[in-house]
């Protein structure tokens, strides 16, 4: 347990770039499977799944032309 704590010691004095990079290849590493997705995350999921099939064909394929004034009307 002491060489973990100084582990994470060290790698918490990384700077930024460094800590992403120690964190990012280990997580990469990961297989789908291995990821424990827990029942609320995927009932989250289905639900937006489900949504996402009301919303209109048209709608679902808008470009960004077509998007972006809604999304930033009330930014102006």
């Amino acid at each position: 347990m002491l060489a973990k704590a100084r582990s994470q010691k060290e790698a918490l004095s990384l700077p930024a770039q460094e800590r992403i990079e120690l964190v990012v290849e280990p997580w990469d590493s990961l297989a789908p499977g291995e990821i424990p997705i827990p029942e609320w995350q995927r009932d989250l999921i289905r639900a937006r799944l489900a949504a996402l099939d009301e919303i209109l064909p048209e709608e679902r394929s808008a470009t960004w032309k077509a998007v972006r004034p809604r999304i930033f009307a009330d930014k102006a």
